[in-house]
């Protein structure tokens, strides 16, 4: 007997998304969402880099910031009562070493300004001139990138253009009525990403980005409000299509369409990464002066110590078979016009005081940490360390073509042309040209602070030879010195000096015992 198929499977019908036509008289329902079905779930490589990210965006944000934290930066003593906890954390003071080295390194870079190449097109030379449809000049936009990238380890550069549902016309566009416009992209703010490989290149199929802004609410009020867009890039045969969404999430795990539209003229989503040397993959990185910040956390945690020690040397007035009160039994009042009395033989009344005597330890162990401090901050400029170069190689090298800054500056110069051929696409043109972003860092006049930062380094240990060179370079040594003999001269006077520093410190020490002796008597 032969079993009679159905005309039409059932499979083929259902209630929910992506189960067919809905069955007759059925009702609507959305699928279940799990967190892997929302644009708001972090990638992993996005969650590993967290830790390290939010250290640097608390360092950069300044000494409120670290505040606000408490106890994550300035650890609670075991027992400490929350008062004297409290009143510590006031008197704390956080020395922002981090962020003045990142806005240092950032105008090392921008001492000269970027300089458009020839092959740019007229119109994206005007539109350089505000380049994000806010009056920001690309200069300025590109150095504030490059900054943001210093701190967080790498940034990214969206190429946008208004959604016109092709109503535009291209004398439109060469007006700059309707035109191509920059965003930039904080690490922060790259949420995931997938890619695919096509011809030995890797190529970005879906990336989500997080965008917030502040929108009204009531008559007065304002509210914080996080959407996602999503790019998406399909390519079938020859043809490619790349969409965005713009997609938010509801706290009932609900994804609504806010917006659509397609990328037009792209065949790539249009995202350029500006990279630094701390970079590890696609936009992955670690900041490149981590190191440095979580030194200048521990130089705020012993400025703390330092600051309550010297606190604790305020002498405190003891008082043995002293009553505390005066002839009218009221309590004494401690004033420079004012004494105690007492007819008790056995009466005593002396300050007793903290001596001070590991105040020098703890300003040393700070001095050595600022060196450190400054020694991470200049190693940026410091060429890579590479085999069988010659004396002329190095010469010539020096510490531009190859430092961690010049790697930098090189991964901004990189991001900016991609970004600039995204714009271009966007108008119809073949290319959008170069840019030169300067990476010279030779030919800086050594200010004072500048040389006294060199002289930091190599308190920190760097050979005093290449701070010779250096200072020789910058114009500050006369060329046609014996650096040999200035290197002899410098040692010499650095023995020197530290014999006087050893033999103030024996003279402190001897007075500081002297004076607990008389103390004693």
């Amino acid at each position: 007997m032969t079993a009679t198929m159905p005309l039409t499977d059932p499979t083929d019908f259902g209630n929910r998304p992506s189960e067919g036509p809905l069955r007759a008289g059925g009702v609507a329902m959305s699928s279940p969402v799990t967190d892997q079905d929302l644009p708001s779930t972090p990638s992993p490589v996005v969650q590993a880099q967290q830790k390290a990210l939010q250290l640097v965006r608390d360092l950069e944000a300044g000494a409120e910031r670290i505040r606000d934290q408490s106890t994550v930066y300035l650890p609670k003593e075991a027992g400490e009562h929350p008062e004297n906890y409290r009143t510590r954390l006031a008197r704390s003071v956080f020395h922002n070493f981090f962020g003045r080295t990142v806005e240092g390194l950032t105008g090392l870079v921008f001492r000269k300004d970027p300089v458009l190449g020839d092959d740019v097109p007229a119109v994206m030379r005007l539109q350089w001139e505000n380049l994000d449809l806010a009056g920001t000049h690309g200069d300025v936009f590109v150095r504030d990138l490059f900054q943001d990238a210093g701190v967080a380890g790498h940034a990214a550069i969206l190429v946008e253009y208004p959604k016109t549902d092709g109503a535009q016309g291209y004398g439109q566009e060469l007006r700059g009525e309707i035109r191509p416009y920059w965003v930039p992209i904080r690490k922060d703010d790259i949420r995931s990403w997938r890619t695919t490989t096509e011809d030995g290149h890797l190529v970005l199929t879906q990336l989500v980005l997080r965008e917030c802004q502040y929108v009204a609410t009531g008559a007065y009020g304002e509210k914080e409000q996080t959407r996602w867009r999503v790019f998406r890039r399909a390519r079938t045969g020859e043809t490619v299509v790349v969409s965005w969404e713009l997609l938010e999430v509801t706290p009932d795990k609900k994804v609504h369409t806010v917006d659509q539209g397609v990328c037009r003229n792209q065949v790539e989503i249009p995202v350029a990464e500006v990279i630094t040397n701390g970079r590890t993959g696609l936009f992955a990185s670690q900041p490149p002066l981590l190191d440095l910040a979580y030194l200048n956390v521990a130089h705020y945690q012993q400025w703390s110590d330092y600051a309550t020690v010297l606190h604790m040397t305020i002498p405190l007035l003891f008082g043995a078979g002293v009553d505390g009160k005066d002839a009218q039994g009221q309590d004494l009042t401690i004033s420079v016009n004012a004494a105690i009395w007492s007819t008790d033989p056995q009466a005593k009344l002396s300050y007793v005081y903290h001596d001070g005597s590991t105040l020098a330890e703890h300003k040393a162990a700070l001095d050595a940490l600022k060196s450190d401090m400054g020694a991470l901050g200049l190693a940026m400029l410091a060429p890579q360390k590479r085999t069988a170069e010659t004396a002329e190689a190095k010469r010539l090298d020096k510490a531009t073509s190859d430092s961690a800054l010049a790697v930098a500056a090189r991964g901004l110069q990189d991001g900016i042309e991609r970004a600039l051929g995204f714009h271009a696409r966007y108008l119809s043109l073949a290319d959008g040209g170069s840019i030169a972003v300067n990476r010279d860092f030779e030919g800086i006049l050594l200010d004072a602070p500048v040389m006294t930062a060199y002289a930091t380094l190599v308190a920190a240990g760097f050979p005093r030879r290449a701070v010779l060179e250096v200072l020789q370079q910058g114009g500050r040594i006369p060329p046609d010195a014996n650096l040999d003999e200035l290197e002899m001269e410098w040692a010499a006077g650095s023995m020197a000096d530290e014999e006087r520093r050893r033999e103030e410190r024996e003279r402190q020490e001897a007075e500081a015992r002297a004076a607990r002796g008389e103390m004693a008597a």
